[in-house]
């Protein structure tokens, strides 16, 4: 059995919008982190040293991360949208 046929009718369509909501989230905030993190890295932002290249690191992941959830939540919009 599927998961689409284990969520009752009524909330198929509400669990589809929320993943929607995630992609949409996720994808900005996601792109927006990671291009971030890049430019701290590269030094780039004009901070001069008050970045290190670990808190570079940690931006670039977070950002990932939410890319993933973006990811997630665009395969639950297609697994409930029809």
């Amino acid at each position: 059995m599927s998961l689409k046929h284990r969520v009752p009718p009524r909330l198929q369509q509400p669990v589809g919008l929320a993943s929607l909501g995630l992609t949409l989230v996720g994808a900005v905030i996601g792109y927006i982190l990671t291009m971030l993190g890049i430019t701290l890295y590269f030094g780039l932002n004009g901070l001069g040293d008050a970045i290190t290249t670990v808190d570079s690191f940690a931006v670039i992941g977070t950002g990932l991360v939410c890319l993933a959830a973006g990811y997630a939540g665009w395969r639950g919009f297609m697994t409930f949208a029809y």
